[in-house]
């Protein structure tokens, strides 16, 4: 681990020719981790090279750290290159070199690069350089201009790990090869034959080049299953077709989940249809910030042709909220489901057991959002509206009036054990919230010869689960929420 004054103290052995503010931002630099967390050879014997050594601090430091390694610097600059001669003494353990052809000359094509360093203005080298040596660990700075997705789409998984630095702050580094696609999106297709063609086919015209489309023929009795592999042999490569026994939406989407091989994934319904850019600038602001889940906008379409904006999220560091960075998932817990405008980590839904629960048969993207908001920690937003959500469709499942609505039951069954066992206070808090808005919710819709069952089952499934609030805690929260959602919680406290 490097010292602070230690860093302080080489400082001062760099060339008077250095101009001091390119030394003290070097020395910030440094301690402020700006190269990521690896920036000398791994190896005590390793080899680094520096493509523009800037002042000469690092060249400083891993000949301090590391002094069985050696270091070949290229510096086109002849003020620095010539500083550098007098900074390093003849150092026989540094080669510093005018050009890139001298350090061709000197390394040969295939040698094992430890570490390898850019300045921004070489960054243009960087890919003949990962085609000519075999380079471990690289790192690059990126032009003001250039996003953190830029430079990953161009040089991840050309070495083992890779950071890219961003002069205005915010570099990430990359572990992990390239995966197979960025994202996969899943669309479950079940009844959707008059719909199902313009989904795909904004899927497959995706400006996101890395993206796989995997749909999900659920037993449709229609000709959706026979659209989608049309679609499969139009785009071979980019469409994918999963035919399988009818087991309703969340078996659909868990078995798309179960097969997708992209870093994030996202779902869209088989009646909606998203903008050409969706995938591509969500993925770009996902891995710009580091974000295991992104999301956008949305608009209503209906079948008379209007279209409504659809329920923004406020909640984001940009102007007004609508965009950004969420640093309080818990603050949009309680949002209308929208699982189909965000992509998702795949490791992150794998770490949490994220997934959906086969027997729910409708509304499955109520829990699988609810427990990606409760474990997620960083969300990037964008105000753009790039999902068409179709309304007014028959069969729509947000349509029933009827006892397909007691399907909350279930749900609330099986989120209140996974939630509560293990969840901090203030979530457990927006659970009872969202399930008393679903009660409401529900008891302002459901046929009339339903109504009184219903209630009667909401309020015993009000009494498991949330023992640990207390009653005033309860009725606080039900009250916020109206008059219907307080009786239900007043008839759950009685003995």
């Amino acid at each position: 681990m490097i010292k602070y004054p230690e860093i302080s103290i080489l400082s001062k052995q760099i060339s008077a020719l250095i101009d001091r503010q390119m030394i003290e931002d070097d020395v910030w630099r440094m301690e402020n981790a700006w190269y990521g967390s690896r920036v000398f050879p791994e190896r005590p014997q390793g080899v680094c090279v520096y493509i523009g050594a800037r002042s000469g601090l690092e060249v400083l430091l891993q000949l301090e750290y590391l002094p069985g390694s050696t270091i070949d610097v290229v510096e086109l600059d002849a003020r620095l290159h010539e500083a550098l001669l007098v900074t390093v003494r003849n150092d026989s353990r540094v080669r510093v070199h005018a050009s890139l052809e001298a350090l061709f000359e000197a390394l040969p094509e295939g040698s094992i690069v430890d570490h390898m360093r850019l300045e921004a203005h070489y960054l243009s080298m960087a890919e003949a350089l990962v085609e000519r040596y075999r380079i471990i660990a690289l790192t690059t700075e990126l032009h003001g201009t250039m996003q953190v997705s830029d430079g990953a789409r161009r040089l991840r998984g050309r070495v083992e790990y890779l950071y890219l630095a961003h002069p205005l702050g915010g570099g990430r580094g990359f572990d992990k090869g390239a995966p197979e696609f960025d994202v996969s999106v899943i669309v479950p297709a079940y009844g959707v034959e008059k719909e199902l063609a313009q989904c795909i086919e904004s899927l497959a015209q995706q400006t996101a080049e890395r993206l796989e489309i995997i749909v999900v023929d659920d037993g449709s009795p229609d000709r959706s299953g026979e659209i989608a592999d049309d679609f499969a042999r139009r785009y071979p490569g980019r469409v994918f077709v999963i035919h399988q026994k009818n087991g309703g939406c969340a078996a659909a989407r868990s078995a798309g989940l179960a097969a997708a091989r992209g870093e994030y994934v996202g779902f869209v319904d088989g009646d909606d249809w998203v903008d050409l850019n969706m995938y591509r600038h969500l993925h770009d602001i996902a891995i710009n910030h580091g974000a295991e889940i992104a999301q956008c906008g949305f608009q209503l379409h209906y079948s008379t042709g209007e279209v409504e904006s659809g329920n923004d999220i406020y909640a984001g560091s940009g102007p007004y909220g609508r965009q950004g960075v969420i640093s309080n998932a818990v603050s949009i817990l309680t949002v209308q489901p929208t699982i189909w405008r965000r992509i998702y980590s795949r490791q992150f839904l794998s770490a949490n057991r994220i997934d959906f629960p086969a027997h729910i048969k409708r509304f499955d993207d109520l829990p699988f959002q609810f427990e990606a908001l409760s474990n997620v920690k960083s969300i990037v937003t964008t105000a753009e509206q790039y999902y068409y959500y179709r309304q007014g469709r028959v069969g729509q499942d947000i349509m029933a009036k009827d006892k397909r609505l007691y399907v909350h039951f279930e749900i609330f069954d099986y989120l209140k054990p996974r939630i509560c066992d293990h969840a901090k206070m203030d979530v457990i808090f927006k659970l009872l919230e969202v399930e008393l808005n679903s009660h409401n919710w529900s008891l302002g819709r459901i046929e009339p010869q339903y109504k009184e069952e219903y209630h009667k089952l909401a309020v015993d499934s009000l009494r498991r689960g949330y023992e640990m609030l207390g009653p005033k805690r309860i009725r606080r929260i039900a009250k916020g929420l109206g008059p219907v959602p307080l009786a239900l919680v007043e008839a759950s406290l009685k003995p």
